[in-house]
């Protein structure tokens, strides 16, 4: 998460003792430090999971998506664990069309099929945010077509 959500009272310390790392995007040192602490804890069994788009995506249409930091899965290469992509649906209506108010909403979660970046053929390997947000797109275009 960014570094700024770790000051919210009682916020913070909820995400610490679930294994949130904090992220400050302006400090690269800090930043590099931030990934070699995912990388112990995923060596370690600890699951994590990324937004790579960085932060939240306001688009009207789901399937555009922002670009994704490819320095986001640097921890899933390092660590040799696979990736298993996730789209999510709905959130939106959850709380961004309603602030300051949370509404309950209809939201629903894909997990697509698994892969690990060093089994990926070169070129992928090379930009696989774009992959990977290439697999999101299409799970979450599937999703649309769902819906229609």
């Amino acid at each position: 998460s960014k570094d700024g959500v770790n000051k919210v009272p009682l916020l913070g310390i909820w995400m610490r003792r679930l294994y949130c790392l904090f992220l400050d995007r302006k400090d690269l040192k800090q930043g590099l430090k931030t990934i070699l602490t995912a990388i112990d804890q995923v060596k370690s069994g600890i699951s994590i999971c990324i937004f790579p788009e960085g932060t939240r995506n306001t688009n009207e249409d789901i399937t555009e998506l922002l670009p994704f930091k490819e320095g986001s899965l640097k921890i899933a290469e390092k660590s040799g664990c696979p990736v298993v992509p996730v789209a999510i649906k709905g959130t939106a209506e959850v709380f961004e069309k309603h602030i300051p108010l949370i509404c309950p909403s209809h939201v629903v979660i894909e997990f697509g099929e698994p892969f690990i970046v060093k089994e990926l053929d070169p070129e992928n390997r090379k930009f696989v945010g774009a992959y990977t947000r290439e697999k999101i797109a299409g799970m979450l275009s599937e999703m649309e077509k769902e819906n229609n």
